[in-house]
């Protein structure tokens, strides 16, 4: 079996390669006409920019798209091509796709699915162990910040749409909370039984010990609600790593997704399978570390910058 050229090999007969045209055949034997945008980038015939999907795909979505209420399917899967090049001076694709995000969430907010499933995680974490409660953001909440997607700007949801707070995340913060402002570490009984340890270089692995306490994804509680932010790189090509950061360089403006202050989340701390703490008293310094943590040091991206403040709810 002969092996198929490679693009910009040349064939047996020394002739150079070809180029696709990029443009269907007619059955005429020319070609149909591409249509481009103002950007060169491809369209349909009245001009719209469709995401980068098949078109039996695209035509299913065109025709379901304002019904949607998933907003992180349409974050992830279904941003038009222009929302990924960005904004323009005169027109705004990337504002406009997430202002749609934006309103599919508030349709998943109002919607029975969240009130049901927030009930079905309330449901789990008892059986825990856990003792739900409550915290409220004080300020705009981002977090996956530095996700792969197609705006490269990203946003973590879960697979309903939630913007859901990591359980990982949450561990990591009241751990940050009890070494760097009360200086514990692993010869604190507390702190060693809470947080576990990771074998050091030179330990056998057996040494490690897990955790006894399971920190449940939070999420928000029915009306939580998406908010437009904006970031100014004003070196972009400093942070390219092109130039120094010099003056006269042009500022980026950056649109991006964040929770609104003042929505509540449901957290829970459990215990993991075979653990007894029968007073509660591990689960309550866990819980106190974590409230601390999220009032002071906060969760997510760009907390030096005041985002990501929670404090205690109702």
């Amino acid at each position: 079996m002969r092996e198929r050229p490679r693009f910009g090999q040349p064939r047996r007969d020394d002739r150079p390669p070809q180029r696709d045209s990029g443009s269907p055949p007619r059955r005429d034997g020319g070609t149909r006409p591409r249509h481009e945008s103002a950007g060169g980038r491809s369209s349909d015939a009245r001009g719209r920019l469709h995401p980068l999907l098949p078109r039996p795909t695209r035509t299913l979505w065109e025709a379901a798209r304002r019904n949607t209420a998933n907003p992180g399917l349409l974050f992830d899967r279904f941003a038009p091509e222009a929302a990924v090049f960005g904004d323009a001076t005169d027109e705004t694709p990337r504002r406009d796709f997430l202002r749609a995000v934006i309103e599919a969430g508030e349709r998943l907010a109002r919607s029975e699915l969240s009130r049901q499933l927030l009930a079905r995680w309330e449901a789990s974490v008892r059986a825990a162990g856990a003792e739900p409660f409550t915290v409220e953001l004080q300020s705009r909440l981002v977090t996956g910040l530095g996700a792969h997607g197609p705006l490269e700007i990203g946003f973590r949801f879960d697979r309903f749409g939630f913007p859901v707070l990591p359980g990982s995340g949450l561990k990591g913060v009241a751990r940050a909370y009890a070494h760097l402002v009360e200086r514990r570490d692993e010869m604190d009984p507390d702190f060693l039984a809470i947080f576990g340890r990771a074998p050091k270089p030179g330990e056998e692995h057996k040494v490690g010990q897990a955790g006894a306490l399971v920190f449940f994804d939070a999420y928000p509680e029915p009306g939580w609600r998406l908010e437009l932010d904006v970031m100014t790189p004003h070196y972009p090509d400093y942070y390219a790593g092109k130039a120094p950061p010099t003056p006269w360089q042009n500022p980026n403006p950056i649109t991006f997704l964040t929770v609104a202050s003042g929505t509540r989340y449901r957290v829970a701390i459990g215990l993991r399978q075979g653990i007894s703490d029968p007073d509660g008293r591990l689960r309550g310094r866990a819980r106190e570390w974590l409230l601390r943590g999220l009032a002071q040091l906060g969760f997510g991206a760009k907390t030096t910058s005041g985002y990501g403040v929670f404090r205690e709810g109702g």
